[in-house]
């Protein structure tokens, strides 16, 4: 099967096994450039088209989901780092001149008495602002939906959206102490969730997919525990699930961490594919399948600290016995990391990783 989007349709979205497997990739934000630099890579390459991957995500549909769109002030600013409070009331550093996630330093939106104050309201009606350059987006959706590729709007839902907003500390002790105001937030920003992508659906065009950013664990355990899971977090995510599949698309959900113990409640969800699956997690994208009966597709597993090592032979270590199994026992799967590519994988080492691809990604 030559045809990229239908590969990717049929692995995503019927859960079945065309000729070979799917190929994807995500970069830390300064790979790009440092592969251009020291590895001899063309300058302002799309890695997407260079590498010939199946899936795009159209850039410009992510819409900010703060709740205050038009708050955000720089508090701080040097020669390395710009620290800002957000739409949210939240405070971040971040690097301006590497990759890295942002130092959480300060949230306001700590109670349920505040966010009913200040941030509940805005989020309860449709804010074009949110979308930034529709006409841009347009010409962006176009583009994507000529290729021969499958295309999604991409964006983070409600355990991300607590996570920036709330904090790591206040959301979980809110879960524990105080569960109907974390109910409320997620029904509230669920609904905003749907609204947006509804209009987008509308106004600019229904994509191939959903891609969600859902991160849910630790690197040894979930956040939290899958009872409160299911009791919090898994009637939204079914909600949202639902509504995507209204319109006979399917949803790619992206969690790191170790979130093994949620798999029935995802799957339950109605996620078609899960992204990331860590490897570094103890996870194994076997076991996954195994545990669901091949009735999801996977993505990612491939474990980047293999990648990072730079040396070949590890890298096969951990890429083919992989492959040659989940070939064997037909899972649904999409070639990726199991998180992303950073500046210290070679690019030689990456085209050696997808030469491993192209020589054992085939069912």
């Amino acid at each position: 099967m030559d045809n990229r989007r239908e590969v990717v349709k049929t692995i995503v979205g019927r859960k079945t096994c065309p000729d070979r497997m799917g190929l994807y990739e995500h970069y830390w934000q300064d790979t790009q450039q440092s592969w251009e630099e020291h590895d001899g890579l063309p300058a302002g390459i799309d890695l997407t088209a260079h590498f010939d991957y199946d899936l795009r995500e159209i850039e410009g549909s992510w819409f900010r989901s703060e709740s205050l769109v038009d708050q955000e002030e720089v508090l701080e600013e040097t020669d390395e780092t710009r620290v800002v409070r957000n739409g949210w009331g939240a405070t971040t550093r971040a690097w301006k001149n590497k990759a890295g996630t942002p130092e959480h330093l300060a949230f306001e939106l700590t109670s349920e008495d505040i966010w009913r104050k200040k941030y509940r309201e805005p989020l309860l009606s449709l804010d074009t602002r949110r979308f930034g350059d529709l006409d841009k987006l347009r010409k962006n959706y176009t583009d994507a939906m000529a290729e021969d590729r499958f295309a999604m709007y991409n964006n983070v839902t409600i355990f991300e959206q607590m996570r920036a907003s709330i904090g790591d500390v206040a959301m979980l002790e809110a879960m524990y102490l105080n569960p109907d105001w974390i109910r409320d937030y997620c029904d509230v920003m669920t609904n905003h969730t749907i609204m947006h992508l509804e209009y987008l659906f509308r106004e600019v065009g229904v994509p191939d997919g959903v891609w969600m950013y859902e991160d849910m664990g630790y690197t040894q355990a979930p956040f939290i525990s899958p009872d409160l899971q299911r009791d919090l977090i898994l009637p939204f995510h079914k909600r949202l699930g639902d509504f995507i599949h209204s319109y006979n698309i399917p949803w790619i959900m992206h969690s790191c961490g170790k979130i093994r113990p949620f798999l029935p409640a995802i799957r339950e969800a109605g996620v078609d594919c899960l992204q990331v699956l860590e490897a570094k997690a103890g996870q194994d994208v076997r076991e996954f399948a195994g545990a669901v009966d091949n009735s999801m597709a996977f993505m990612g597993n491939l474990n980047i600290l293999a990648f990072e090592t730079n040396d070949f032979s590890r890298l096969a270590d951990e890429i083919v016995p992989k492959l040659k199994d989940i070939s064997q026992k037909k899972i649904p799967f999409v070639f990726h990391s199991d998180h992303s590519i950073p500046k210290t994988v070679r690019l030689d080492t990456y085209r050696h990783a997808l030469d491993l691809y192209h020589e054992h990604g085939r069912y």
